[in-house]
């Protein structure tokens, strides 16, 4: 690694620090150029075995894209051109405390500038615990609300909270109701027990309240199904206008296949993140994953800086589209290269004091619905809007709001027995 030192007086005028930057940074106050060494390291906890490998794995190609974009771009400007590394570990997807381990193992050795992490908000409850305690960044794509209800001074959310992704999946759907002129008076809801899907299931039955929507049936699963014949049987005869699910994809796919077995046609939607976002999902469920509808942060059609071509480079270089938590992650590596650029600074500290500060208005930086991201003194993203995306023919297509939406919704299947 290199260390660049300018002459003896300017030397003096320089306060050297040991940063996170895979050296000694050198850190002025003239506004002058900093070198951080040849790399700034951007750790990158995320589950990369279990049932939520491929969110994980999802999660980390979206840094790695952005991070390689970056590079060939020169790199980060303000910090002579430095390089961004993205340094990965396996959080595992059911132990809370291997989350926390790893990341203090990522950040053991002092020479991590930021993270971004981990997907699933089990581990991301952990996670925080590491990043607060050695004071380095974190931005997220969990939505649990507990994250931004602690605290903690480290943290970034970049999408909406558990609970409004619950609510607004409820006022979505019934806009897209109302655009095909059928009534949504009735639902069932079943989602998984990991922390993020319960606050969103318990976001969906406040939505129907707020909407006048009555809940039929309310079902908690553990994670990881063998048999959904009971959860199956609990959504199907409740009899509702609209089923929604929430979990990883095999426990999504099992309960919808066992739902379109019993030859039930209501239209399904999903309550934000998770399985049905995922690419695997199409490929599980063929063609009965056709109009079922999703809450999201981010699709890969959204008409934001930079997506449409990170979404043509992802699809080749992982032979799979964009789905949410890469975009996520995608636009939060921009966010840390534009402060560490426009700061000239690889310092955890200042990066958080920059992010806490900056509204990102222009670049792949603002790249996530409504095309504008800002962090609230809780760390939550004031800006964000989730919508509506639905899966036609093995692609995830944004239908609402109107504003947004790239294409109409599939018209949804039956409704209720009479």
């Amino acid at each position: 690694m290199r260390t660049r030192i300018v002459g003896t007086a300017a030397a003096a005028a320089l306060l050297t620090l040991a940063t996170a930057c895979g050296g000694i940074a050198t850190q002025n106050q003239g506004g002058q150029s900093v070198d951080c060494g040849d790399t700034v390291n951007i750790g990158a906890p995320y589950p990369l075995s279990g049932v939520w490998a491929e969110n994980g794995q999802n999660s980390l190609n979206g840094m790695q894209l952005a991070a390689d974009e970056i590079n060939a771009a020169g790199g980060i400007k303000g910090l002579n051109g430095a390089k961004i590394k993205v340094v990965s570990g396996d959080t595992s997807s059911d132990n809370p405390g291997q989350a926390k381990t790893v990341t203090e193992n990522l950040l053991q050795s002092g020479n991590v500038s930021a993270v971004v992490g981990s997907y699933l908000s089990s581990m991301t409850l952990t996670t925080v615990v590491a990043t607060e305690t050695k004071k380095v960044p974190l931005i997220t794509q969990s939505f649990v609300d507990d994250l931004t209800a602690k605290g903690y001074k480290y943290l970034f959310q970049i999408p909406p909270k558990a609970s409004a992704f619950g609510s607004e999946t409820v006022t979505d759907a019934k806009g897209v109701y109302a655009a095909q002129n059928r009534p949504l008076r009735t639902l069932a809801v079943a989602g998984s027990d990991d922390a993020s899907t319960k606050a969103q299931t318990a976001g969906v039955v406040a939505g129907a309240g707020k909407e006048g929507v009555q809940v039929k049936e309310q079902v908690i699963f553990p994670n990881g199904l063998s048999d959904a014949t009971a959860i199956v049987n609990r959504v199907s005869d409740a009899n509702a206008d609209l089923i929604v699910l929430g979990g990883n994809v095999s426990d999504l796919s099992l309960i919808i296949k066992g739902i379109r077995a019993r030859g039930v046609t209501t239209p399904i939607a999903t309550s934000g993140g998770g399985g049905a976002l995922a690419p695997q999902f199409a490929k599980a469920l063929g063609d009965s994953s056709n109009g079922i509808m999703a809450s999201a942060a981010w699709n890969s059609d959204v008409t934001l800086t930079g997506v449409a071509d990170a979404a043509k480079e992802y699809q080749q270089k992982y032979n799979a589209f964009m789905p949410q938590e890469a975009g996520e992650s995608w636009a939060a590596i921009y966010e840390l290269a534009q402060v560490m650029d426009q700061g000239k600074t690889c310092d955890p500290q200042k990066i958080r004091d920059a992010l806490s500060s900056t509204d990102f208005t222009t670049g792949q930086a603002s790249a996530v619905p409504p095309g504008k991201v800002g962090f609230d003194a809780t760390g939550a993203n004031k800006y964000i809007k989730p919508i509506l995306v639905q899966w036609q023919n093995g692609t995830l297509k944004t239908v609402f709001p109107k504003d947004v939406a790239s294409t109409e919704a599939l018209p949804l299947g039956a409704g209720p027995a009479a």
